[in-house]
């Protein structure tokens, strides 16, 4: 198990390049920012970023609000049997550091509170809360992260009619 989740895929299609890069740009919208809105807006794109000179950075375009959403940075290159589109899934810088803060301020809790039971000076349940919330923590960053991996790779897959070549 990682620390940070990610994963780099390769997925094969025997459309050419041209043909793959123009299925890129025609579903691939412009970066929505901060909205304040009570409705669902209609998504007309799988997804948002961009693509320019064979390489993108997009993510799946979402009608909720989801942290760990996969951003996804990737080249499109030719090969033998068809095009190859290389892609990364990891999660936003913004959202790794307040993560690593987060966890790292829980995890001096639970230290502190197993130093405090150690020297007999508290109760043994005092270490529980920390040590919920830590792995409250972790499984919400993996469970977050890959249920939302999946769903952008199988769309990957669905919109260039491509197949995993490398795991």
């Amino acid at each position: 198990m990682k620390l940070i989740p990610s994963v780099d895929i390769e997925l094969l299609t025997s459309f050419s390049k041209e043909e793959v890069e123009s299925i890129l740009m025609n579903n691939i919208g412009s970066k929505r920012g901060i909205e304040l809105r009570f409705s669902k807006t209609k998504i007309e794109k799988p997804f948002e970023g961009y693509f320019a000179n064979g390489q993108f950075e997009i993510q799946r375009a979402i009608n909720y609000k989801n942290s760990f959403l996969p951003q996804i940075k990737g080249t499109v290159s030719e090969s033998m049997s068809g095009t190859i589109v290389r892609a990364k899934f990891q999660l936003h810088g913004f959202v790794i550091a307040f993560m690593v803060v987060w966890l790292g301020g829980v995890s001096l809790a639970l230290l502190g509170s197993i130093y405090a039971i150690i020297s007999h000076e508290a109760n043994p349940a005092v270490a529980i809360i920390p040590l919920i919330m830590l792995a409250f923590g972790i499984a919400l960053v993996y469970f977050g992260f890959n249920s939302e991996k999946e769903k952008s790779i199988n769309e990957l897959k669905r919109i260039l009619k491509a197949h995993i070549k490398k795991f």
